[in-house]
C-alpha cells in the first residue's frame, strides 16, 4: 500500500492576511485621530493659559499705572511665550462715577476672530 502523504502547508491565506491588515489599518487610523485631537486640545489649553496670563498682567499694569478712562476702548500688544498677543480693553462706566469696569480680551492674531482669554476688573479714578 503505497499512499502518498501530502505535507500540510502552514501559513495564512491571502484573504486572511487582507482582513488582518484592514483591521490593523482601521485601528491605527482611530489611534492617529485620537492623538491629533489630543494635540489640538493641548495647544488650545496652552493658548488659553498664556492668554489669561497676558490679560491678567495687562489688567495689573492698568491698575498699577492708574490708567483710568471713563469709557471707550484701547488696543495694545504684548509678548509672552515667544508670541505676540493683541490686547483689547473696553472701559464701561459703573453706577459709581469713581469706578470703571475694564474688560480685557487677548487675541493671538490681529484679526481678533476669537479671544484666547477674556477677563474683567475694576479701576478706580485716581485721587488728586
Amino acid at each position: 500500500m503505497n499512499r502518498e502523504h501530502r505535507g500540510r502547508q502552514s501559513g495564512f491565506t491571502l484573504l486572511e492576511v487582507l482582513v488582518a491588515l484592514s483591521i490593523a489599518a482601521i485601528g491605527l487610523a482611530a489611534v492617529s485621530r485620537a492623538l491629533y485631537q489630543n494635540i489640538e486640545v493641548a495647544d488650545r489649553l496652552s493658548q488659553k493659559m498664556v492668554g489669561t496670563w497676558v490679560a491678567s498682567n495687562h489688567l495689573s499694569e492698568l491698575q498699577i499705572n492708574r490708567e483710568y478712562l471713563s469709557g471707550g476702548s484701547t488696543t495694545d500688544t504684548a509678548t509672552m511665550a515667544e508670541r505676540e498677543w493683541f490686547i483689547q480693553s473696553e472701559y464701561t462706566p459703573t453706577g459709581d462715577n469713581q469706578i470703571v469696569r475694564v474688560d480685557v480680551s487677548v487675541y493671538e492674531d490681529q484679526d481678533r476672530d476669537r479671544p484666547a482669554a477674556k477677563i474683567f476688573g475694576f479701576l478706580a479714578q485716581p485721587r488728586n
